[in-house]
């Protein structure tokens, strides 16, 4: 039996087009920013796809700056895979946390339909923050799960 995973957009969320995950048992998937390190290997570059769980910078809602990515979301920030018919989530030690239904997670946390996970927190403007760093810049990953199986 293969899970596959459905993550579709929440209200809030940084726009991303709806990801269906096929998550084979033991295979994690790792969710997180396209952007890397400056000095990552060429091989690693990443490429979003809907089949995958890297994210994709975007337009921003006035077209100021070509693309943005999302501060809160870390370039390897979760990762989701399925057991025993279960689907679980944990969190990388990403800088701004990863949520399911409101709450931070700290440890392996098993997600069911219906459930919104964020990939952060949204991220409070200051005094510190740079002038060229977008509201659209603070604003995390935030997707509602559904769940299927699917008979191999």
């Amino acid at each position: 039996m293969i899970t596959t995973l459905t993550l579709s957009p929440a209200a809030g969320s940084f726009p991303f087009p709806t990801k269906v995950l096929s998550l084979p048992s033991g295979t994690k998937v790792v969710l997180g920013s396209t952007e890397i390190s400056p000095n990552a290997p060429r091989q690693s570059l990443r490429v979003a796809t809907t089949s995958n769980g890297w994210f994709p910078p975007t337009q921003t809602e006035d077209n100021s700056i070509s693309l943005v990515s999302p501060l809160p979301l870390s370039s390897a920030h979760a990762e989701i895979w399925s057991e025993g018919g279960r689907i679980f989530i944990r969190d990388l030690d990403s800088a701004f946390g990863t949520y399911v239904n409101g709450l931070r997670i700290s440890k392996d946390a098993t997600l069911k339909a219906g459930d919104t996970i964020s990939l952060g927190t949204r991220i409070a403007r200051n005094a510190k923050t740079p002038a060229y760093i977008t509201d659209f810049h603070l604003i995390p990953i935030i997707a509602t799960v559904t769940p299927t199986n699917v008979s191999a």
